[in-house]
């Protein structure tokens, strides 16, 4: 049993309505699909994170990534993501495009075992087991209050118990009083039950995050996500020293190599991979083994990742130790909207794990075939 293709396709897709945060707007979505197919005829589809450049992402998959994996027994999957990860570290490449690509192959390879075995990727990480996942609603995007308002009562009526707010208003727009004005509005309109947490997406220095955290504090927020930007820990030190609100994050991280001395250093309570850019599955895998060790919570984040990545991390949901809750997305998103019979809805909260083969749910390739930009 050996691979004998990997390639890759770069896709983008507009909503109807894009949306507004603290690191700019954001009116398009795309999406690398990785394809690894094995000697039989089986395939494995992954995904790899490109918010811009996709391009360069799935040059990186063809021409990086591929002559490693060809050849070779997609069952070693680890060996194999040691592999693909050992090519450039020596030289300290261990985050940006070349770990994104990295884990749309890693996914990739999982998705392909579980259908040569005919087994779901959650049954083969023998982890958890859970049925059914945890999930909160994501995200109530900067707005006027009413509007705010209005999302957030609405995803509380479709039974989620766990709701994230967008903050990071610049000076501009309002500034941290707009954002409090909101965040008050939408606590007084929802009472004391749902569990709120908020995203600044790095959007503060650590002076401004420790004086919107501590504003924070009698809304009751159970995380403050992205103060300021990944590279500043010096930054989350003199937050989390000065503030009680628990700390998170782990989108912009790229897997164990950046998140190892963030959980070593105790400046988060909650890590959040996105498994398109952490080193796939087996990234997440290394991550909630770590966090687990160190007594903090685990969540994995999708954001504005397609349908292959989001998919992945209700399969690292079911499986990982010390899940807090796994995020949905409820924003229009096309590039998610990519299996036939659409992409799974929560019910009360919580998401069935699918349990096809492999990562359990078949891709449209109409739409595939529809999005894609470069192949």
């Amino acid at each position: 049993m050996t691979i004998r293709r990997v390639s890759a396709r770069f896709l983008e897709a507009t909503p109807a309505a894009g949306v507004v945060f603290g690191a700019g707007d954001f009116n398009t979505y795309s999406m690398v699909v990785v394809e690894v197919e094995d000697d039989s005829g089986h395939i494995g589809y992954g995904e790899a994170l490109a918010r811009r450049g996709g391009a360069m992402t799935a040059t990186a998959v063809e021409s990086l990534l591929a002559p490693v994996l060809v050849g070779q027994d997609p069952r070693n999957i680890e060996g194999l993501w040691v592999r693909m990860v050992g090519q450039l570290r020596p030289w300290g490449h261990v985050s940006g495009v070349v770990m994104e690509a990295v884990s749309g192959a890693d996914t990739a390879l999982w998705d392909l075992v579980g259908k040569i075995e005919g087994r779901s990727v959650w049954q083969l990480l023998a982890g958890a087991g859970r049925q059914q996942v945890p999930v909160y609603a994501s995200s109530v995007y900067i707005s006027d209050p009413d509007t705010m308002v209005r999302e957030a009562i609405a995803q509380q009526k479709r039974g989620f118990d766990r709701l994230k707010v967008k903050i990071g208003r610049k000076p501009g727009e309002g500034g941290q009083n707009a954002d409090l004005t909101a965040l008050r509005a939408i606590r007084e309109a929802v009472g004391d039950d749902l569990i709120l947490v908020v995203d600044a997406n790095g959007a503060y220095d650590a002076a401004d995050a420790i004086r919107m955290g501590r504003a924070m504090e009698p809304l009751d927020i159970r995380w403050f996500e992205e103060p300021v930007f990944m590279d500043d820990l010096g930054g989350y030190e003199q937050i989390h020293r000065m503030t009680s609100i628990p700390l998170a994050r782990g989108e912009t991280d790229f897997g164990i190599f950046t998140m190892r001395d963030v959980i070593e250093r105790r400046l988060i309570d909650v890590a959040q991979p996105d498994l398109g850019r952490c080193g796939g599955i087996t990234g997440a895998r290394h991550i909630w083994t770590l966090a687990f060790a160190h007594n903090i919570a685990f969540a994995p984040h999708t954001g504005f990742s397609g349908g292959l990545s989001q998919l992945a991390a209700i399969h690292v949901a079911a499986a990982a130790p010390s899940l807090l809750a796994l995020e949905y997305m409820f924003i229009d998103n096309p590039c998610r909207e990519i299996f036939q019979g659409g992409y799974p809805q929560p019910e009360e909260g919580l998401l069935r794990v699918p349990n096809g083969p492999g990562l359990g749910l078949q891709l449209d390739m109409d739409k595939i075939e529809r999005y894609t930009v470069r192949h």
